[in-house]
């Protein structure tokens, strides 16, 4: 990234946190780690805004994966949603309609929505705010797009598309964000070793369900052989083929079909 699109990116966070009296920032529940921003949140807080870390996708993993995330976000505001089934929805309305109750003075409760590409961010402001919301005027001085959204009550939603970027992302992290073709991968046997490594810490089974094989080692290219020796990808020579096996690998994920809860 260079200096001057970094700089426009902090410029916009700071508009966005001045203008929200709560955040949302929308991690993949899946990756946490790779799909929050610390220097975000430490900005939020500093400037004494409400942060709420709203964990999409909750459908998709393990019990295990949610009780180590809320040990690790112990001193922060957590709620697991799945945009698909709308679990955890109420919960997170409650929360947000609780706060705006305490400040009835207020003309409008300002809630901005930040997250990285491919999070669900614009799906969470769908179902908070309504599908039909109509929108309102954009905010001076931010990005074209940026627009207010009327939701319920006295309740505002910005909308912020793409306000997270990602160009110092590396592409084995792009690939398991399901934010680059896995053909364009110079690397792929890195991005899908990463996945199996995921399964192999919090759901083994689950990988040896789906590809119907099983696993008896730690080591994440022996296995990657494995699942492409059971699915017979294999070269004339009788060799694995490991490009093929690696992108089906990362297809699946990306498509939804490889589930850590699986």
């Amino acid at each position: 990234m260079t200096m001057k699109k970094l700089k426009d990116f902090w410029r916009i966070v700071d508009k966005v946190i001045y203008e929200s009296d709560i955040l949302l920032e929308i991690i993949d529940a899946r990756m946490p780690n790779l799909t929050r921003n610390e220097k975000l949140e430490n900005k939020v807080l500093r400037k004494r805004r409400f942060l709420i870390l709203v964990m999409n996708k909750s459908d998709l993993i393990t019990r295990r994966m949610k009780i180590d995330f809320l040990r690790k976000f112990k001193s922060k505001e957590v709620v697991f949603v799945s945009c698909k089934d709308r679990k955890g929805i109420s919960t997170l309305k409650e929360i947000i309609l609780d706060f705006a109750k305490k400040r009835r003075y207020w003309k409008y409760v300002k809630v901005g929505v930040i997250g990285y590409p491919n999070t669900g961010k614009s799906s969470v402001i769908n179902i908070l705010a309504g599908r039909s919301a109509a929108k309102t005027s954009p905010i001076a001085g931010l990005t074209r797009g940026v627009q207010w959204i009327r939701g319920e009550g006295n309740i505002m939603f910005l909308d912020t598309p793409g306000v997270i970027p990602l160009d110092d992302r590396d592409e084995t992290e792009q690939a398991l964000m399901s934010i680059i073709d896995p053909n364009k991968i110079v690397n792929s046997d890195l991005a899908a070793m990463k996945i199996i490594q995921l399964f192999l810490d919090y759901n083994k089974g689950g990988l040896e369900k789906f590809y119907d094989v099983k696993i008896e080692t730690d080591d994440t290219f022996e296995i990657l052989l494995l699942i492409g020796k059971r699915k017979n990808f294999l070269k004339k020579e009788g060799k694995v083929d490991e490009i093929r096996t690696t992108l089906t690998i990362i297809r699946d994920w990306q498509r939804g079909n490889l589930l850590l809860n699986f």
